[in-house]
């Protein structure tokens, strides 16, 4: 899969609105925010081929909101 088509999964593992830009820069951004969810943590479920290609975002991201209302986690599919 490309990095665009692993930006748009997660997007709509989340619930992304429309108009997120399906960037690295965005998808840091959006993932620190997700305040249209409720409270707790986020799952995003990528294979480790998948999870590679935006490792250098989510390990940031993961580390970044870890102690916030939305923790962000990445994990293989289940």
């Amino acid at each position: 899969m490309t990095v665009a088509g692993v930006i748009a999964d997660i997007y709509r593992q989340v619930g992304a609105p429309d108009w997120a830009a399906t960037n690295r820069d965005a998808l840091a951004d959006l993932l620190r925010d997700l305040s249209w969810l409720p409270p707790g943590p986020v799952a995003i479920r990528l294979s480790p081929a998948d999870r590679a290609l935006l490792a250098d975002v989510l390990d940031v991201v993961e580390r970044e909101t870890a102690d916030t209302s939305r923790p962000v986690r990445v994990a293989d599919p289940a």
